[in-house]
């Protein structure tokens, strides 16, 4: 967030929080508390058309399976990161 093409958005230290950068991330939020640009995230995958949601692992890869325990956070129903 601090790199050189971001660091103008980085106006106060509690963008820099983790825990902030968790609860903006499994909300799907705006990282920066800036307004949309020309489309939000909601918009882009609208245009993707329909995704079904799903709680099952079946089309994921066998890697992030077979490492679950690493990777949870990327599993269905999860989004909280572990620190570590």
């Amino acid at each position: 967030m601090k790199a050189y093409s971001h660091t103008d958005r980085v106006r106060f230290s509690h963008f820099l929080d983790t825990k902030m950068i968790q609860n903006v991330i499994c909300n799907g939020y705006d990282l920066y508390n800036m307004l949309p640009e020309e489309y939000t995230f909601k918009d882009i995958i609208a245009k993707m058309g329909p995704i079904s949601h799903s709680y099952s692992a079946v089309h994921l890869p066998s890697y992030l399976l077979n490492n679950a325990d690493e990777y949870m956070y990327l599993l269905p129903s999860n989004c909280i990161r572990e620190a570590g």
